[in-house]
């Protein structure tokens, strides 16, 4: 049976539009950077490089210069950003409005980080039943689950900086601690002192989080300038913490998390000289569920 000259179109010409490197190339137009590039596209820098190459190889011609300084657009590449940039941005908002337009169909996905604190387990409790649905987030990866709309809403460790998401709220502001080993820890009731933090191996979240982001949750200096270490890293709070329970490595962390993730082989001691941490509520600008608003309301009435 032969198939209608439509279909038959559609298969000798979809198969050869290269999706994945216009989409590359569209993010590279507008931030002409190929690590920010990255970022935003969730993958290696090596993968921009590659997927740019193979469009160039496709169409027969650079369309980026690139030197040790700078990236910028070729004639034939000013001619193709005219086209395919404004195109996607149209696939956006239509692919947007679709998932919008389900959203209204579907509970409230929160993503949360170390644990579902007080506050927020009792506005989730007080929401109709079935219309929150809760998504542990790693550590050491933040934004990544809110960026590619796998969660609706993100409750993370501030600060959030990242481009397309909106941060609605903050909240909790909390001490800094230290996790060590209970056979081997240092310091007195009173806590560590930057000194004793200096000279403790650390270890931070080592994942897709930004750099901004490691460096305010492990911080690379104590307030009066001693140099902090950190030899080794996790993508999880609870890998972390079953590394510093053998070891002599230590782990920062807020003083709310250590009510969640107490456990007899650590101790948690303050560090009065480190600067407070505190979580944020942060959303996808294009991507904003019914229930978002609501929750934000309800969460501020229920925090200090």
């Amino acid at each position: 049976m032969e198939r209608p000259p439509s279909a038959l179109a559609a298969s000798a010409v979809l198969p050869e539009l290269p999706l994945q490197e216009l989409e590359c190339f569209s993010v590279l137009v507008h931030q002409l950077h190929f690590g920010r590039t990255a970022e935003l596209l969730g993958v290696s820098q090596g993968r921009v490089s590659q997927l740019i190459k193979r469009l160039e190889s496709r169409i027969g011609a650079p369309v980026f210069r690139r030197t040790s300084r700078r990236v910028e657009l070729t004639e034939l590449g000013r001619a193709l950003a005219e086209q395919v940039v404004p195109a996607f941005e149209r696939l956006r908002d239509g692919y947007d409005a679709a998932r919008a337009g389900a959203a209204t169909a579907r509970p409230l996905r929160l993503g949360f980080q170390c644990a579902v604190y007080e506050p927020v387990a009792r506005v989730v409790a007080s929401l109709p039943e079935g219309a929150a649905h809760l998504v542990e987030l790693p550590w050491a990866d933040p934004f990544s689950h809110l960026a590619r709309g796998e969660v609706d809403l993100a409750i993370v460790l501030a600060p959030c900086r990242e481009p397309g998401l909106e941060v609605l709220m903050e909240f909790s502001r909390q001490p800094v601690y230290v996790a060590v080993s209970a056979a081997r820890s240092p310091g007195g009731a009173d806590g560590v002192s930057a000194a004793e933090l200096a000279a403790m191996p650390l270890i931070e979240p080592r994942g897709p989080a930004p750099e901004y982001w490691r460096l305010a949750n492990a911080p690379r200096r104590t307030p009066d300038g001693r140099e902090l270490a950190y030899s080794a890293g996790a993508a999880t709070l609870q890998a972390g913490l079953s590394m510093v329970a053998g070891t002599r490595q230590g782990l920062l962390l807020c003083e709310r998390s250590t009510t969640y993730v107490r456990r007899p082989d650590i101790r948690f001691l303050p560090v009065p000289e480190l600067e407070p941490t505190a979580l944020q509520v942060v959303q996808h600008e294009r991507r904003p569920h019914r229930l978002a608003a609501g929750f934000v309301e309800l969460l501020a009435g229920h925090v200090d």
